[in-house]
């Protein structure tokens, strides 16, 4: 059911799709059919197992040695893609800055194009296509800034019922298919697809659609999240919660929870008591046939790992947690002095980003930032562990920071698109 709030509005179908499993249990009475573990499911590092499609996998098994030699085939060619970095380095709002590879942009670059947007958290900043959206503007602001990196026009997009919710909860955004999904406590809302330009834009805005009943955790809590290859379904882990006595959003507490949402039904599902072993988003690869991200656990603090795909929501729950692997090679040290926080972004076709933020080497410099980027693939080795292989640089911005509150350092915020 989607609630539709002044003053925009979302067209389209958000009845439940028929599946076959009517009881599958919405998001009103999950709550009541959440168990409650005796003791909260850890996982440990442990190796593959071969998933059998009767109890509800994805596809073929998938971290074993058996798709050591089973490729699976490469999409079509699409437009080239490019690396954006955002970067704080403007008193009045963000700069965008396009990198390529071997790319050396010094202090005196300009950038690709500046922003005028609050400074915050590097979670202010969303990825849907070929747009980056500033979730943040200036209160003055009639809507969200949005930056085509494709065109190279800006747009403004209506704001969320969300907008303020986002000054006090770490949001979640997450691209599927032509929606976005915003999700900041305690609502959750839907991007619908852009309009065509002329002149029945006026008649279809660029709107969103608020999500119905709200979800039973806060956004703040979610530890991992990723987007299922169906296209549809969007999978959030919960770390460190409980339900509320009132029955709306959660608390802290021992619960270590994943849900998923289908963008198109509108609808949430409880899966189980296990997390994703990601920190933040994490990215389906074709070849791996995995989700693969950085490492949630404090053991793999600095690695990459994957994850096997569970089915759907819709086809039924994934009650335990799917089979993981931890890559052998270590991408960054958090001990070093100078380091500051990494990202990690998917290129496709196995291919990875790794973007990280350093100090300056002088101790007096203090708003100097040094961002490097290097590539990769991850693939197996002979011995089925999941390994970094055909490294190359990928370029380095420096830049002083204009806001010793902006987070953005810690998190660097890139995309590929």
């Amino acid at each position: 059911m989607t609630r539709e709030h002044e003053p925009v509005r979302l067209g389209g179908d958000s009845a439940r799709k028929e599946t076959g499993l009517s009881n599958q249990p919405s998001l009103d009475r999950c709550s009541s059919l959440l168990p409650e573990p005796d003791v909260p499911n850890r996982p440990s590092l442990r190796g593959c197992s071969a998933r059998s499609t009767e109890s509800g996998s994805w596809k073929r098994p998938l971290l074993g040695s058996s798709c050591s030699g089973r490729a699976a085939k490469r999409p079509a060619l699409q437009q080239q893609k490019h690396l954006y970095l955002v970067v704080d380095d403007w008193e009045r709002g963000y700069s965008i800055r396009k990198v390529g590879e071997d790319d050396d942009a010094g202090l005196d670059a300009p950038p690709l194009v500046r922003i005028e947007a609050q400074h915050g958290y590097f979670w202010s900043f969303a990825a849907h296509g070929s747009k980056i959206f500033a979730m943040c503007p200036w209160e003055s602001s009639p809507g969200i800034p949005v930056f085509d990196t494709e065109t190279l026009g800006v747009a403004v997009c209506p704001y969320p019922q969300s907008r303020n919710s986002v000054r006090y909860y770490k949001p979640v955004y997450a691209s599927a298919g032509d929606r976005l999904v915003a999700f900041a406590f305690p609502y959750l809302d839907v991007l619908g697809p852009q309009p065509p330009p002329g002149a029945d834009a006026a008649k279809q805005p660029w709107s969103w659609a608020s999500v119905e009943p709200l979800a039973p955790f806060a956004s703040s809590l979610v530890s991992g999240y990723a987007l299922h290859p169906d296209g549809r379904t969007v999978f959030m882990s919960v770390k460190g919660w409980k339900p509320n006595s009132n029955g709306t959003g959660s608390i802290r507490g021992q619960r270590n929870s994943t849900f998923a949402l289908d963008t198109e039904s509108l609808e949430w599902s409880y899966l189980g008591e296990w997390l994703l072993p990601f920190k933040g988003r994490a990215d389906y690869d074709r070849e791996l046939d995995a989700w693969v991200g950085l490492c949630l656990y404090k053991e793999g603090v600095g690695h990459a790992c994957c994850c096997d795909v569970p089915a759907p929501a819709a086809a039924g729950c994934q009650t335990t947690m799917p089979a993981w692997k931890l890559g052998k090679d270590l991408l960054f040290d958090v001990e070093s002095r100078t380091h500051m926080g990494a990202t990690l972004v998917y290129m496709g076709d196995s291919r990875f980003c790794l973007v990280k933020c350093r100090k300056a080497d002088d101790p007096t410099d203090r708003s100097l930032r040094v961002v490097n980027m290097a590539s990769f693939e991850l693939k197996y080795d002979k011995e089925g562990e999941l390994r970094t292989a055909k490294h190359r640089a990928y370029g380095s911005v420096s830049y002083q920071i204009a806001h010793e509150c902006v987070d953005l350092t810690t998190n660097p915020v890139a995309f590929w698109m």
